[in-house]
């Protein structure tokens, strides 16, 4: 199943590649079972699946490794991959963004994200420069679409929509959620601004 996202269709699930299996499956410092990993890809690209995302910080990077040697062995026309940059790993969002093109194996970004939007972050993602940044390698074509990922209140949610023109962002959408937490709101304020939403952690 498939949507339209501006000039795309994307896959209505994607693959989130921060779970990806362990060598040591009990072990979250564990190293990634390449092998296992890649079967499970290949498998989602051979069925449809045209989506991927991962980060900068997950598995330590390894995620953006063990996806990018996957993702090398198939049409770079058939797939999608969305990453994020994370302030608090890292401020330096130049070496960060070149880092992750290599390990990706890539050109460009589909979709890039300002990584977990909260409440005690927003200033230093608002004040460091990095937003005008990536802006500026979406107009280089390095970036394709430029987006955020948020676990912040309704307030800084709604400041955030303000510093940009996102073609995107994240939002944890699942019943629990919806019914008990804020994502209802949160959901309403991304729609007010017709910002397109992606859903993690559905289930």
């Amino acid at each position: 199943i498939y949507k339209q996202f501006k000039d795309i269709q994307l896959s209505t699930l994607g693959l989130g590649n921060m779970r990806l299996p362990l060598v040591e499956a009990n072990n979250p410092q564990s190293k990634i079972d390449w092998a296992k990993a890649h079967e499970i890809i290949d498998y989602a690209l051979e069925n449809g699946i045209n989506y991927f995302d991962t980060a900068h910080v997950y598995n330590n990077g390894e995620s953006e490794q063990c996806l990018g040697a996957a993702l090398k062995k198939h049409d770079r026309s058939k797939f999608y991959v969305a990453t994020k940059f994370n302030i608090n790993a890292s401020s330096d969002y130049k070496a960060v963004f070149e880092q992750q093109l290599e390990r990706l194996q890539l050109d460009y970004i589909d979709f890039y994200l300002i990584h977990c939007l909260m409440d005690n972050n927003i200033d230093k993602y608002l004040e460091s420069g990095c937003i005008d940044y990536f802006n500026e390698l979406k107009k280089q074509g390095k970036i394709k679409y430029f987006g955020f990922s948020s676990h912040a209140s309704p307030e800084t949610l709604q400041r955030f929509t303000k510093a940009n023109s996102w073609d995107f962002a994240q939002l944890q959408i699942n019943y629990f959620d919806w019914n008990y937490s804020k994502t209802k709101q949160e959901y309403q304020i991304l729609k007010d601004c017709n910002i397109p939403i992606m859903v993690m952690e559905p289930v």
